[in-house]
């Protein structure tokens, strides 16, 4: 299956300009992100129905271990990350990772330690209270993959390629409050493998953060037909500063070691991602794409 999409990707579809897009403009990255639908509209709507038995064939699929896997980098990220902060993930060792347009391709979110939770004075809500050995065994991140909506621990959720750490601007520890007990009624939900907005029954990662924070107005395009949010616009939102994110930490992995780096460095990587993207677009369809 994945070979055949390599083998149709030169029939890719034009996208339209969108709210994501439009957000960019006037930045260094105006015009990121655009080429978000690699594969022709008609091959999508065959694999459609079998969206699930697709995703769990993909999502499982592990090529190589995450270039941050080890215990080093993941201690940086942890050391730095606060509760709710949006982790935004970069897994090219995974088939995953390859199949979603995009630098990064999966976000999570950091629920807090037992320490965190108590200080925040969530520890004993009633909507935590059942997840208590989970978190003090390590599950600390929440995030809705092909298992759900569910606590990762940080040897899952940060083996991985690039952590980008991005830090809500909430309106105090009120409103982080609702937010957490929105996050905990969500466990145990349906995966959304539509990636679609307007199915509130299931949720895909992005959407999860949408939907228990929607003061941070997620950046939506229009993809195959649906509203989705891409990972990389979120990334890229927050790299030029049009956000209600703001950088925290940037993590990055390559097979000889890993590096800290900055903002400006975001915009270079996905501004690079992209205008490569976009040659590969304009070699396999002409340059009328």
């Amino acid at each position: 299956m994945l070979l055949l999409l390599v083998l149709v990707a030169a029939c890719a579809s034009t996208q339209p300009i969108g709210p994501a897009d439009r957000a960019l403009v006037g930045t260094q990255l105006e015009g990121c992100c655009r080429e978000t639908e690699p594969y022709p509209p008609v091959l999508v709507a065959l694999i459609e129905p079998f969206a699930p038995a697709f995703g769990n064939l993909v999502g499982g699929s592990i090529l190589r271990p995450g270039y941050l896997a080890d215990p080093a980098p993941q201690a940086a990220a942890l050391k730095v990350v606060k509760p709710l902060d949006v982790v935004v993930l970069s897994s090219k060792g995974r088939a995953s990772g390859n199949t979603i347009p995009g630098m990064f391709g999966h976000l999570a979110l950091y629920l807090g330690t037992e320490a965190e939770l108590r200080a925040l004075g969530m520890w004993n809500h009633p909507t935590v209270v059942p997840h208590q050995a989970e978190i003090r065994a390590g599950a600390i991140f929440i995030e809705a993959d092909r298992y759900g909506v569910h606590l990762s621990t940080p040897e899952i959720v940060l083996d991985t390629d690039r952590i980008l750490l991005l830090r809500p601007q909430l309106a105090g520890n009120a409103r982080r409050r609702e937010v957490v007990t929105g996050l905990m009624q969500r466990l145990g939900g349906k995966f959304d493998y539509h990636f679609d907005n307007a199915t509130l029954d299931e949720l895909y990662c992005a959407e999860l953060v949408h939907i228990v924070m929607p003061e941070l107005n997620m950046p939506t395009r229009i993809i195959y037909g649906r509203e989705s949010i891409l990972p990389d616009d979120v990334a890229a939102q927050a790299a030029v500063q049009v956000s209600n994110l703001r950088v925290a930490a940037y993590f990055r992995g390559e097979a000889d070691g890993w590096n800290s780096a900055d903002r400006p460095a975001l915009v270079n990587d996905l501004g690079e991602f992209w205008r490569r993207a976009k040659e590969r677009t304009v070699a396999t369809s002409g340059p009328g794409v």
